[in-house]
């Protein structure tokens, strides 16, 4: 999460309700990261992606293109997804399995990458896209199906249309 006293802030802006800040990459020199915090949502920034190089002029486009555009949010938060599913492990679902039972709602929801908001056609492509990885017809492993299924049926109580 981007510190707000970090000296490494480029640029700065607000556009409807999301505030964006853009910071030099420490890892990868002349690149820069653009971050998020939603201004009706108290919380920190989070980091929406990054550019190659900072040009201010491609960064506030794509903020405003964010920011007007539903469907670009959707396809932004299913490409960060994508990357969180490479990284599940086996040990990841059995850590979930141990959760106690009043922390299992949060384990779910962290699992799927959801916030407090479920939102079903949302759900369901983290499901497809869960199934494709771990299904066991896939070559994937029938505990963490299993697992996966047990979220899905779980969160799909608190969805909305």
């Amino acid at each position: 999460m981007f510190m707000e006293n970090s000296i490494n802030l480029l640029m700065e802006m607000d556009h409807d309700n999301f505030r964006f800040q853009v910071s030099a990459n420490p890892y990868e020199k002349n690149t820069c990261i653009l971050w998020l915090t939603d201004k009706k949502k108290p919380g920190p920034f989070k980091a929406l992606g990054k550019f190659s190089a900072f040009d201010r002029k491609k960064i506030l486009d794509f903020a405003v293109r964010y920011s007007a555009s539903k469907s670009l949010r959707d396809e932004v938060e299913n490409k960060k997804f994508k990357v969180k599913l490479n990284s599940i492990s086996l040990s990841y679902f059995h850590k979930i399995e141990k959760t106690i039972p009043s922390n299992r709602e949060s384990a779910y929801r962290n699992l799927f990458g959801l916030d407090t908001k479920i939102e079903r056609g949302n759900l369901s492509r983290r499901m497809k896209m869960m199934a494709k990885k771990f299904h066991p017809d896939l070559g994937g492993n029938t505990f963490a199906m299993t697992l996966i299924n047990e979220a899905y049926n779980y969160l799909l109580q608190y969805t909305q249309a």
